[in-house]
């Protein structure tokens, strides 16, 4: 389950029924719910990639390869958060800021840290199997409790975010 992730100010984790996440971290999620199911089955191994003043949480199996930044072509015409295509293992693999999508703010700028996250479509697209994701450094694992899952109650699901850890 991707989940996406502001730092915690010092009010926020006190606000947090007296205990603090280890990774001192809010994380709403942007994919689908959590069922219950998977609540019972313990912790979920993921990625915690940083991007601008955000994480992104995924499950370790969806990243296929974490590579240097290159800039992508371009397509005219496409919203701010779609940066373009690159070519990676012979593939057109599109390339976006999820930060910017869901904020609505411009791209963050590129520094030598930054870096193109290539995941696995959660759709199993054929057309589009692969997918980058602008990341600001070098992501690494973490471990989340299902049962540290919250549902965010917005039915409607506003920017793909389903929960909060």
């Amino acid at each position: 389950m991707p989940v996406l992730g502001k730092k915690r100010s010092a009010s926020d984790k006190s606000a947090s029924n007296g205990s603090s996440s280890p990774s001192a971290y809010q994380e709403r999620s942007a994919s689908r719910p959590v069922h219950n199911s998977a609540m019972a089955s313990g912790p979920v191994h993921c990625t915690l990639a940083p991007m601008e003043n955000e994480f992104l949480l995924l499950p370790t199996n969806v990243i296929t390869e974490v590579i240097d930044y290159a800039p992508p072509l371009a397509v005219h015409g496409s919203p701010q958060w779609f940066l373009g295509h690159i070519d990676w293992q012979n593939r057109q693999v599109p390339v976006f800021s999820y930060a910017a999508l869901i904020s609505g703010n411009e791209p963050a700028m590129v520094t030598a840290k930054t870096r193109i996250m290539i995941v696995k479509s959660l759709s199993d697209s054929a057309r589009i199997p692969y997918l980058g994701i602008v990341i600001s450094d070098i992501p690494r694992l973490v471990s989340v409790e299902m049962d540290e899952v919250l549902h965010t109650g917005d039915e409607r699901k506003s920017l793909g975010v389903f929960c909060h850890i």
